[in-house]
């Protein structure tokens, strides 16, 4: 009996202190320009540091970010579209290759944005 007891607690001991690994994401930011004019506009991104990206002067239809990775679970994202123009967007963040928020967004509101928190 004392030895299954010992062996149950090192059993316990040995799972418990396993440092369990932080899952990590990938993300991609796109901005889809829906309306008929060219309006120029600025985007804003969260990177895996917590840190603003920066993207102005963009006028074409679609606006992807690259693959960008090694953001940690927990983490809080935002996309943010501030055009001129009249123009209409959709603002997309796709995790790990897939579609996680949506929204669509226009000038003449100031910035708009959209945010989702990755899940651990």
């Amino acid at each position: 009996m004392k030895t299954n007891f010992t062996f149950l607690v090192a059993f316990i001991l040995l799972f418990t202190s396993c440092k369990k690994d932080e899952k990590k994401f990938n993300v991609v930011y796109k901005v889809v320009e829906t309306g008929s004019g060219t309006p120029v506009y600025t985007v804003r991104y969260t990177m895996p540091d917590g840190a603003i990206q920066s993207k102005g002067g963009n006028s074409q239809d679609v606006w992807v970010s690259e693959r960008i990775d090694n953001y940690k679970g927990g983490q809080y994202l935002t996309l943010s579209v501030e055009g001129s123009g009249g123009g209409n967007y959709e603002l997309l963040i796709f995790i790990n290759g897939s579609l996680q928020a949506k929204r669509l967004a226009g000038d003449g509101f100031g910035e708009q944005v959209l945010g989702v928190q990755l899940v651990n």
